[in-house]
């Protein structure tokens, strides 16, 4: 029988300063184990942009579709109204009228469905989740700049070969198409190339290849928009290229799509407001178009 003097002595059980019970003489193997914290992993920032180039095909696809649309509806409605003056389809079909007014009717829509995906992949208000972050006091200066940035390609392009006349001059066959044509292009039409070009291409090119490559492939895209205007002549599509070029880099130095609408305003404000002195008021563009 053991000699109970020999026995190993019970763990005993001391009370520390806050009252709890500490294994005081217990060997280390049968010490508690003490509590491992565990720290929770912290949230990872979603990339940007959480939408896919897939989302901006989609986007491109329903823009071809409503202009389409729109513009058969209003060669329709014109077919109908001109019809006792026997106006040929092919006539209507470069009709200012029928053509900026189809755009006018589509853009909104095209804007609004923009809206919605991109609420539905992010979750956030669309102008956040855009970047369009308005630049409050410097506002009008990026108008300006448009403004002399405008006065600074018509310059230039005076050591580029641009063609005499080109495709889009039948828009300013004559005041009314003009004037329509000028609100459509100081408005409506650089919101929505801003938005898609600069607000939802441009990110996801610049996270797939870079900044650089995100720019130069922005400026390009958004000089193959405008060819079919152009005759896709080289002259004018590198002088948009470059404009395209430098909102893409307003838009990069700031993080704010609004700066490049705003500078894009400008500039178009300017072409108009040149062409418009130049044809005493839309009133003779045959002399400023020539």
């Amino acid at each position: 029988m053991a000699d109970p003097e020999h026995e190993p002595p019970e763990p005993s059980l001391t009370p520390t300063a806050d009252g709890e019970s500490a294994w005081s003489d217990a060997p280390a193997c049968l010490q508690p184990i003490p509590a491992v914290e565990v720290l929770a992993p912290s949230p990872q920032r979603e990339a940007f942009p959480p939408w896919s180039a897939w989302d901006a095909m989609a986007i491109l696809c329903f823009t071809v579709a409503a202009v389409v649309l729109f513009s058969s509806v209003g060669l329709g409605i014109a077919h109908v109204l001109t019809s006792k003056h026997h106006v040929s389809l092919s006539e209507l079909a470069t009709s200012p009228i029928v053509v900026i007014g189809s755009q006018l009717a589509a853009y909104p829509i095209v804007i609004l469905f923009m809206m919605l995906l991109v609420r539905n992949k992010t979750k956030e208000d669309f102008w956040v989740a855009i970047r369009w972050n308005w630049p409050g006091p410097a506002t009008f200066g990026f108008f300006l700049g448009g403004i002399f940035f405008a006065f600074v390609v018509e310059f230039a392009s005076r050591w580029l070969p641009i063609p005499k006349s080109l495709p889009m001059d039948k828009f300013f066959s004559d005041s009314t198409g003009a004037y329509l044509m000028a609100a459509f292009g100081i408005t409506l039409a650089p919101l929505l190339e801003e938005l898609f070009f600069r607000g939802m291409l441009y990110p996801l090119l610049r996270r797939a290849y870079g900044m650089v490559v995100g720019v130069l492939v922005t400026g390009g895209a958004f000089a193959s928009i405008h060819g079919t205007q152009l005759g896709y002549a080289w002259g004018p599509l590198l002088s948009i290229f470059v404009v395209g070029v430098v909102f893409t880099l307003v838009r990069e130095r700031t993080n704010s799509v609004a700066a490049s609408f705003l500078m894009h305003c400008g500039y178009n404000f300017t072409l108009f407001s040149m062409l418009w002195i130049a044809s005493d008021h839309f009133r003779h563009l045959e002399k400023a178009l020539n």
